[in-house]
């Protein structure tokens, strides 16, 4: 008797269960339909009207409808190709900017190399100058020095050694050898 009771209890709950998972399965293929999930609406709206009482109620997008909503991806597609051309033409012009920079910089670099080139060769000259004049009796070297210009006088020295510089200084004319001094007491107040 309990068995038959235990039976009668159990048919109910287990068609609440069956109910609740029927129901469940249904609202996931209709989930799946309305979201078109795998192109399921698509397929099953196919398959639908192919069936003379369903067809009547399936409405199928008109013609129009669809010319529309090609000329609409049509004028997408456009304003995309549109914009992609722009942005090919502006990245264009900026190469060409980039390229005409580059092409600046590398002659600028190549004018710094050449006065850097020249730069050195002066000094160099100056140096080898400076190295007659050091040889030379002082007395000499500053007759030569009262003849010439006070700014040439002047880089000739800074290349010779202080003994030497100042043995000529000393042979030079009094007015000469202090322009030269004051020249160099401004040089010195000038480099930080």
């Amino acid at each position: 008797m309990q068995n038959e009771e235990t039976q009668v209890k159990k048919r109910p709950k287990t068609r609440l269960i069956f109910l609740i998972l029927l129901l469940v399965i249904i609202g996931g293929m209709a989930a799946i339909i309305y979201f078109n999930i795998g192109g399921s609406q698509t397929y099953l709206t196919k398959q639908l009207s192919k069936v003379p009482i369903l067809k009547g109620l399936i409405s199928q997008p008109s013609v129009q409808d669809k010319n529309a909503e090609i000329a609409k991806l049509t004028n997408e597609l456009k304003a995309k190709e549109q914009q992609i051309a722009d942005y090919e033409a502006k990245l264009k012009e900026k190469d060409d900017q980039i390229n005409a920079l580059k092409a600046e910089l590398e002659k600028i670099q190549n004018e710094s190399s050449t006065l850097k080139q020249q730069l050195e060769n002066k000094q160099a000259s100056l140096k080898d100058i400076a190295t007659y004049y050091q040889n030379m009796d002082p007395q000499n070297a500053a007759q030569i020095f009262n003849n010439m210009s006070d700014e040439d006088v002047i880089k000739i020295l800074s290349y010779m050694n202080k003994d030497s510089a100042s043995k000529i200084l000393e042979s030079l004319k009094a007015d000469k050898a202090a322009k030269i001094t004051n020249i160099l007491l401004k040089n010195a107040t000038m480099i930080p």
